[in-house]
């Protein structure tokens, strides 16, 4: 069962995060999944959640493109290490214009899988150094050499 889960988990990037796919979202993921993250203001629950953060993403970072480093699984869990990267030219990312740079976010998932959909995800991103990378959070670090000042512009 735990090939087919992490063939599961494969496609479901691939074809949702890497292709834009997102209507197919319902082919991989629970109608109620539940998902066990730190919130993001504005992330409504059920499969309304996912969707949004997807689709959040891609427009700020059209070209997006999720690399999973890592994927293995026992059972009904898929764990997964991913790395994302993507130029900031579209929308805004969390409320911060396009910066035109490259951003890279690294995180790590594990997925319960349920009658072949995704029914609950544990997840967690770097977001730390995601508002280094878009020039907010450099004056936050205490081993930066980026000034506060310098961090926002």
């Amino acid at each position: 069962m735990s090939e087919e889960n992490k063939d599961l988990v494969r496609r479901y990037f691939d074809t949702i995060w890497n292709k834009g796919q997102l209507e197919r979202e319902p082919e991989f993921v629970a109608l109620d999944i539940v998902v066990h993250a730190p919130p993001i203001p504005g992330i409504p629950d059920g499969i309304a959640g996912p969707l949004t953060i997807v689709g959040t993403f891609r427009a700020a970072m059209p070209d997006i493109h999720l690399t999973q480093d890592v994927l293995f699984g026992a059972d009904d869990k898929v764990v997964q290490i991913w790395t994302t990267r993507g130029i900031h030219s579209g929308g805004d990312m969390f409320g911060f214009p396009a910066t035109g740079n490259e951003l890279v976010l690294t995180g790590i998932n594990i997925f319960r899988i349920e009658k072949g959909r995704i029914a609950e995800r544990w997840g967690t991103m770097d977001l730390m150094g995601l508002m280094q990378q878009l020039g907010v959070a450099g004056c936050l670090a205490r081993t930066s050499s980026i000034p506060c000042s310098a961090a926002r512009s």
